[in-house]
């Protein structure tokens, strides 16, 4: 028995059975293809948005120029937890060894990171299109960069600033809104 009556018999026409094997062994181009994935920067030196606060200060305090506190440094410690009940806290870092100079981010009550901003020290500037796929960046210039990138929390927002097309300073936003107070 040969094909087109096997098909007859299956009570399939020929034309549809032709198109079953054409979408079955030739790919449809038309898709978006996943090899070209529109990748984004998530994080500075391993801290992102939603990065808890100890886990940021694991990863920057090795890497900080700071030294331990004195009983002075303690008690302002103590009043920035004081601070950090009411809505959040904000901190920075004096890296060494590291592209980044300066770190500074900011927490919100729940001790998650909801902005992160470092600085790159001076002939350690990253170009634009290493943070992420140009081609799904919002708008790109010789001077700024930005991005927006959808998670399952809510997103992110990416901006690069510099010259010549090559970031001084990242940005990493946080596009999820808490609910009002």
């Amino acid at each position: 028995m040969n094909l087109h009556s096997r098909i007859r018999r299956a009570s399939l026409s020929p034309r549809l059975a032709f198109a079953f094997f054409l979408l079955a062994f030739f790919p449809i181009t038309g898709l978006p293809q996943k090899t070209e994935r529109s990748r984004v920067i998530y994080s500075i030196l391993g801290v992102g948005i939603g990065t808890k606060l100890e886990k940021a200060h694991e990863k920057l305090d090795r890497l900080s120029t700071n030294k331990a506190r004195s009983p002075r440094e303690e008690e302002a410690h103590e009043e920035e937890e004081e601070q950090e009940r009411e809505g959040g806290r904000k901190e920075a870092w004096s890296l060494k060894t590291t592209a980044y100079a300066t770190v500074a981010l900011k927490t919100n009550r729940e001790g998650r990171v909801v902005w992160i901003t470092g600085w790159l020290r001076p002939g350690r500037e990253i170009a634009f299109g290493k943070l992420g796929n140009l081609s799904s960046a919002l708008g790109v210039t010789e001077s700024r960069a930005v991005w927006n990138v959808a998670t399952r929390t809510g997103g992110y927002r990416v901006v690069a600033k510099g010259q010549n097309g090559k970031a001084r300073v990242l940005y990493l936003l946080s596009l999820a809104t808490s609910p009002m107070q």
